[in-house]
């Protein structure tokens, strides 16, 4: 998939002329998801909107967002992790994401034509969320599962997911060592017949359904090594396999 990302290059230029890519690249995730995140209480939402009326170059930062949305009018695309690892990134740390014409195949071995609403897709090394988003292409009722190590990854995949209103979980969290960071809860909310996406985040890792939870405590000393339980994820239907 080719796209044109001249017209998200400009605004990102002039927001990034006084700090790091990175750093601007950052600012603008975390402007994107403050409307998303749940907050429990008037107060709290109340301020969640000062901040954002207040937030530094948000006008550079809404016509971003504008020209990213414009680049995937039928949705499931990914112009945020493409900017990212053409502009930003630039293959750090071996950050090259997998083309969306791969995925969308790895998609189609990994989970057939006609999985049922619920079933589960695992991604443990996520990236910005693409495969995912290939996954969503075949049933966009599926719950989607990401992780990965690199937390602006993880947000990039929250956005993508909330963006085309997906459930499920993004964890930032080493998928190797199960070392957990914090998790984000994607649900939606049905209102005036309109499902809005909305965010919980967490930090407990018992509250995430990626993390492998460890066997409960044996009243005599265990003979074996420590052994991880299943994911709870695992207990839930399956389709054929995750995408990886």
């Amino acid at each position: 998939m080719f796209y044109d990302l001249k017209k998200m290059l400009s605004p990102f230029e002039a927001i990034s002329r006084h700090d790091s890519k990175f750093t601007a690249f950052n600012v603008i995730l975390d402007f994107t998801l403050i409307p998303y995140r749940y907050y429990p209480t008037g107060e709290e939402l109340k301020a969640a909107h000062e901040k954002l009326l207040a937030w530094p170059h948000k006008e550079m930062i809404t016509e971003f967002l504008t020209a990213m949305t414009d680049l995937q009018p039928e949705g499931f695309r990914d112009p945020l992790g493409e900017f990212y690892m053409m502009h930003i990134s630039h293959g750090h740390l071996g950050q090259y994401f997998t083309p969306e014409h791969v995925t969308d195949m790895m998609a189609q071995i990994s989970i057939g034509d006609n999985p049922q609403p619920g079933q589960t897709v695992l991604d443990p090394a996520c990236g910005s969320g693409r495969a995912l988003l290939s996954a969503a292409k075949i049933n966009r009722h599926l719950r989607f599962y990401g992780a990965d190590l690199d937390h602006i990854c993880c947000k990039m995949a929250l956005i993508n997911m909330l963006m085309n209103s997906l459930t499920g979980e993004i964890a930032h969290m080493n998928s190797l060592s199960n070392e957990f960071f914090r998790g984000y809860r994607c649900r939606t909310k049905l209102i005036d017949g309109y499902h809005y996406p909305y965010f919980i985040e967490f930090t407990d890792p018992n509250e995430s359904l990626i993390w492998l939870h460890p066997r409960p405590t044996p009243k005599e000393p265990a003979a074996k090594p420590f052994d991880p339980t299943p994911t709870p994820l695992a207990q839930q239907p399956l389709t054929q396999g995750s995408l990886f």
